[in-house]
């Protein structure tokens, strides 16, 4: 592999901690590659490497690139994982001293949200509309590393006393023998910082820890790297200036202070940028120049010729049909439409460029949709697996009880749910009705026949236990019913059932398989997804991706600097690296627009187009 000089440099050191700070198009990802590859030809156990990343598709490129690089097979790099899944993996081994048992259930959002709604409405008396809000808070708080002292600050924000909701959820996940993302990673970090046996014990199996996307940990995430690490031997890499993601509770402080906080430290810089045009890559230096709180590097490129204009127009109609036509005009300088993105600060505003896209019938698809483990038919077949492994999930079992239609509507499910006592589950009491037959003669049978299927498939290897489901339940009958007529949404969610009988195939039980499942939380596109056509997408949803020509678009004051971002230095300095991420998506042509009006409301052109204009 060919690295430049300071790429090499970077890789080769070892003998302290160290930061790579890599501009936009740096070849990051090639870099953190290279340096795995070589501690593994000066003599480190690649089993013995922490490498983490921050979505699942990057683990498994990473994989790919090093079995190709070191020649080693897959199986010889189990530590190349994001957070959630190496902290999975040392919590499922060590959680009986935690007061949990194997195997350990992981809610995906289905389950929270049934479980927090339960706890609002059913014992709290609120309105449903807080379940999101304070499932937000919920994990925000377990992020900040001290959930108590971030609830407590929140004390007064919610007319709902945000610990009690706190304190009965964890109480529910833990008398079902569960976690949900956010455990995973607190609970982690208790175990390590509390079992001083544990915690040696993967220190001394980690030789050397790498972090990617360094720019975008937590608090939380922070923690968990000291509590692993020894003899300094650390390596991140990421970008200051793409730190896009506060909201989440990613804390860029870490990044800045790590020269700080590791006295030795060494910090390498990666300022060539080899995906954008020179003009693109300066006039985005510029813009970011505006910020004060960043590492100074002065990014470049020996390509030339990019193309970087401003268009203003009246509405945005006017705007998208002028974006529509000039894709149009870039196709016959053969330029293919899958290479071209119209990029905007938030989703709302693609609509007037579906409406113009459709009438000029330009292909397009959007980023950011639904992930496919949250796809209907996905969770519907995948809640039948849970209930039949986890006979104590409530959400799962009530959510396919009466799917297909089978008589036991909310009436009967009241009913059953009657019979809970103690610590009984949902499905215990089901169980309980049917032997002590207290139900009528149709839904007594409709009932027998759900238990039965779950006994039967609770110890099939799950494409197997997907099959019988599918045929026990006549699924693709009531999904063909449950589609659009005269769509694609069948055949769309055919093909969704065929790709999860795949995906369950590789696994050897049930829980392997819904651990993954519940362990990948981003959008993964599949192969027949990726129709040609125009990327929609927001920012945040483009962010590592590339196109030869990119549109950004609404870029109007209050929208993009956004408006909740706008009553601190800090949140407008985001706002700012937004436009960065942005603008650095670009390879040649970079248009930037906005209009006088949207949804008939007068709006002031965005300051950042300003900013730029004054670089131009």
């Amino acid at each position: 592999m060919q690295l430049s000089v300071e790429q090499k440099e970077a890789v080769e050191y070892i003998g302290s901690p160290s930061l790579v700070v890599a501009g936009a198009g740096s070849g990051k990802t090639r870099t953190l590659t290279a340096k795995i590859s070589h501690l593994i030809s000066s003599g480190y156990d690649p089993e013995r490497i922490l490498a983490i990343t921050f979505t699942n598709k990057a683990a498994d490129e990473m994989k790919s690139r090093l079995v190709r690089m070191t020649k080693i097979s897959s199986e010889r790099f189990p530590w190349v994982r994001t957070f959630h899944s190496a902290c999975f993996k040392i919590l499922k081994k060590h959680c009986s001293l935690l007061g949990y048992n194997t195997p350990l259930q992981i809610y995906a959002g289905y389950q929270q949200q049934k479980t927090i709604k339960d706890i609002i409405v059913g014992k709290l008396n609120f309105d449903k509309k807080y379940v999101q809000p304070v499932l937000a808070q919920i994990s925000s708080a377990k992020n900040s590393g001290n959930p108590f002292e971030y609830l407590d600050q929140k004390l007064h924000s919610f007319r709902i006393r945000l610990l009690d909701v706190f304190n009965l959820y964890e109480k529910e996940l833990k008398s079902n023998n569960a976690v949900d993302f956010d455990n995973i990673l607190i609970l982690t970090r208790n175990l390590l910082r509390d079992h001083k046996d544990v915690r040696k014990r993967y220190q001394k199996l980690f030789q050397f820890i790498l972090v990617d996307e360094y720019q975008d940990t937590n608090n939380l995430q922070e923690d968990l790297t000291g509590l692993l690490l020894r003899n300094g031997n650390l390596f991140c890499v990421g970008d200051d200036w793409q730190a896009i993601y506060s909201f989440r509770g990613s804390n860029m402080d870490h990044f800045l202070s790590f020269p700080e906080k590791y006295k030795e430290a060494r910090v390498f810089k990666l300022e060539q940028n080899y995906r954008s045009a020179d003009e693109i890559v300066r006039t985005a230096n510029d813009l970011i120049g505006y910020n004060d709180y960043k590492m100074e590097k002065r990014c470049f490129s020996d390509k030339r010729g990019g193309l970087v204009e401003i268009y203003d127009f009246f509405d945005e109609k006017k705007e998208a049909y002028w974006v529509a036509g000039k894709i149009k005009a870039l196709c016959e300088m053969d330029l293919v439409y899958s290479k071209m993105a119209v990029l905007y600060r938030t989703k709302f505003c693609s609509l007037s460029f579906e409406q113009a896209f459709r009438a000029l019938g330009i292909p397009y698809r959007m980023l950011g949709g639904k992930g496919f483990f949250e796809r209907k038919e996905v969770m519907d077949i995948n809640c039948y697996l849970t209930a039949a492994v986890f006979e104590k999930d409530d959400a799962s079992f009530e959510r396919i009880v009466n799917i297909p239609k089978r008589g036991i509507g909310p009436a009967a499910v009241n009913k059953i749910a009657q019979i809970k006592t103690g610590k009984m589950s949902l499905q215990d009491a089901a169980r309980k009705a049917l032997s002590e037959k207290i139900l009528a003669s149709g839904i007594y049978n409709s009932l027998n026949q759900v238990i039965g299927l779950l006994d039967r498939i609770k110890g099939m290897k799950p494409d197997d236990a997907i099959r019988e489901v599918l045929a026990a339940v006549n699924y693709m009958d009531y999904i063909k019913e449950y589609s659009k007529a005269g769509s694609m949404d069948y055949t769309s969610r055919e093909e969704n059932i065929e790709q999860l009988v795949y995906s369950a195939s590789q696994k050897d039980t049930i829980v392997e398989y819904l651990e993954e499942a519940a362990l990948i939380k981003e959008d993964k596109e599949d192969e027949k997804d990726k129709k040609s056509g125009v990327i929609l997408s927001t920012i945040h949803a483009s962010k590592g991706l590339e196109y030869r020509a990119v549109f950004v678009v609404a870029c109007e004051e209050q929208l993009f600097p956004h408006w909740r971002s706008m009553d601190s230095e800090m949140g407008l300095y985001e706002e700012r690296r937004l436009m960065y991420v942005a603008m650095t998506r670009a390879e040649h042509f970079l248009f930037l627009t906005h209009a006088n009006y949207r949804k008939g409301k007068y709006n002031k052109k965005s300051r950042f187009l300003d900013e730029i204009n004054d670089s131009l």
